[in-house]
């Protein structure tokens, strides 16, 4: 078995038979007497693991630990406690870190849903371009940086591959803010989503970009960008107004950021598309457009008592339609939602 990257393995060769590790005693796994369901590892692995906890046991740093931990991880890329030992063991070898990138990604070619490899990459790049000394140059030179620029490519064609793949938008988030790439990645984004309307992995990233690691939970958005954004979110509805995506981004950004404008600004926006003879049809026939006018006047009751009794007929009779007509499946949803309004 070999993976390719920075360690030569011998491929199918027992390690009891490499003059290498004669040196060595493996350590057997602790079972427990009368274990009722012991785990059927395979022979190969019970072997790596052995010799594995022999070598961390008496703290080993050397260059077959480090191709004996590309072995376990091949075997097992889920055990975090061997990525824990092969991160201590490039850092203290000072291994070559651009080589150590290039086994990640075949490694991340056969796993590409595993934690254990971002995490891993994160702490190579740091190790590359320290975050400190790339904030003092402007965020274009930090993209065009080889360092950046290969993470940026390396992310790209993981999301080309599987455009929902969480654990790299993850990754791009933590790169993005990390190394402060915000402009760049608005334009990243809107390319991905201008590919793919219904991409709710590039509408959450949008939402991401568009805070730049403000805190969510404080931050208010400013008038101009709040209009630009819903502006942006009505074109993309008339795509596809029956696409969920744009209109749980619009309405989740304003009623955090700023909740007032989705009564003064979202809702005459939608009212009109809705009233528009080419998309009339389409919108009326979505729930979420309807959805989107709950949210809107609940939100508008609560800033507005002197209109909550008309605001909640209006929400009673949207909710009346949802269950009846438009969203029957989720009937009994509606009439929950119903019950809940506030009518005092």
């Amino acid at each position: 078995m070999r993976i390719e990257g920075s360690e030569q393995v011998e491929e199918a060769v027992s390690l009891a038979q490499q003059a290498e590790w004669q040196d060595i005693t493996p350590i057997e796994q602790e079972e427990g007497e009368g274990s009722m369901c012991p785990i059927a590892y395979t022979d190969e692995y019970r072997e790596l693991m052995g010799y594995l906890r022999a070598v961390m046991a008496v703290g080993e740093v050397s260059e077959r630990a480090l191709a004996l931990t590309a072995r376990v991880i091949e075997e097992n890329p889920g055990h975090y406690t061997v990525w824990v030992y092969r991160k201590r063991l490039v850092e203290e070898l000072e291994s070559d870190i651009a080589e150590e990138l290039d086994w990640v990604c075949d490694i991340s070619c056969k796993f590409p849903k595993n934690y254990q490899l971002w995490h891993h990459r994160e702490s190579l790049v740091t190790r590359l371009w320290a975050p400190s000394n790339a904030l003092l140059v402007s965020e274009d030179q930090r993209v065009t940086n080889p360092v950046l620029r290969r993470e940026l490519q390396f992310l790209d064609a993981a999301i080309d591959e599987d455009s929902k793949n969480f654990h790299a938008w993850s990754y791009r988030q933590w790169l993005v803010s990390t190394y402060a790439l915000w402009t760049q990645e608005l334009a990243f984004v809107d390319t991905m989503i201008n590919q793919d309307v219904r991409n709710n992995s590039a509408w959450n990233q949008r939402y991401f970009a568009i805070l730049a690691n403000r805190n969510p939970s404080v931050v208010r958005l400013e008038a101009d960008v709040a209009k630009s954004e819903i502006e942006y979110v009505v074109e993309h509805i008339k795509l596809a107004p029956n696409n969920d995506s744009p209109w749980s981004y619009v309405t989740g950004l304003l009623l955090r950021h700023a909740p007032s404008m989705l009564y003064t600004d979202l809702l005459p926006r939608i009212k009109q598309l809705a009233a528009d003879n080419a998309y009339q049809a389409a919108m009326t026939l979505t729930p979420f457009y309807w959805s989107a006018l709950l949210d809107i006047y609940e939100q508008q009751s609560a800033d507005h008592p002197d209109l909550k009794k008309q605001l909640v007929d209006e929400s009673s009779a949207i909710c009346d339609q949802l269950a009846s007509e438009t969203d029957i499946i989720h009937c009994r949803y509606w009439n929950f939602r119903k019950t809940s309004l506030d009518t005092c």
